[in-house]
């Protein structure tokens, strides 16, 4: 059963309900998307009435992601750097990635349709992505206004991916590349739109080719191509700015 948008809108989460109500959109969603389909094909349902409804509940899905990161990172970022010395730019990236894995995969193993569960793994990546920018973005901006970020596991993880970015890159990760990035995901263009994933899902989520490749459903050549299509295009951006 699909519910109105004020329930949607007005259903809360913690720490107990947050795999629960994930699952619960993931469904709604699917099911949305299916009669928008029929719509299309039927032209009975108003397609751009279910389009809203699933981009609220996806925003809705987007925000559960984005509080469960702010719960776990500062437990991770003390196991990372609370003993001895680690490298912020691969063990971040792996851990983080990690504590990630886990929680979708505690999601997907409450449904056991094989097809349905490979299908939302792959969505359940790109709302996290999306979260995951959003806490990025977050930090920066915070740093630039000069406000205090209590969390100071942020600005490491920030710290990290940004390490990892600069060595591929030769500059850091700002709000003016994230920005960006952001504009190419948002681009009707297929191939801006993979530019801005592959640069997001590697160096913001910290992903593996293959992973990405498999996300975007394109070849890992595809993926080395737009990942230095991209860089090359930010580089020459910084450049003239």
């Amino acid at each position: 059963m699909v519910l109105c948008l004020d329930e949607v809108q007005s259903r809360h989460c913690n720490d107990e309900s947050d795999e629960s109500l994930l699952l619960s959109l993931l469904q709604e969603v699917d099911e949305l998307r299916s009669q928008a389909n029929l719509g299309r094909k039927g032209a009975e349902d108003e397609p751009p009435a279910i389009e809203r409804e699933i981009a609220i509940r996806e925003r809705r899905a987007i925000e559960i992601l984005y509080g469960y990161l702010r719960r776990a990172l500062p437990g991770l970022m003390r196991s990372l750097f609370g003993v001895g010395v680690v490298s912020l730019r691969e063990d971040a990236s792996v851990r983080f990635t990690e504590m990630l894995h886990n929680f979708l995969v505690k999601i997907l193993e409450k449904r056991p349709d094989e097809f349905w569960r490979a299908k939302t793994a792959r969505q359940l990546r790109q709302w996290a992505s999306v979260a995951n920018a959003n806490l990025m973005r977050d930090v920066l901006r915070r740093e630039r206004l000069g406000e205090r970020i209590v969390r100071d596991q942020l600005v490491r993880l920030l710290t990290a991916r940004s390490v990892h970015f600069e060595k591929t890159t030769h500059f850091p990760i700002d709000e003016a590349v994230l920005g960006q990035i952001e504009a190419w995901v948002n681009s009707r263009h297929r191939i801006q739109r993979q530019m801005g994933l592959v640069l997001r899902y590697r160096y913001l989520d910290g992903l593996p080719y293959s992973e990405i490749a498999d996300m975007l459903q394109v070849s890992e050549a595809t993926v080395q191509n737009r990942r230095s299509a991209a860089i090359e295009w930010l580089r020459s951006m910084l450049s003239q700015g």
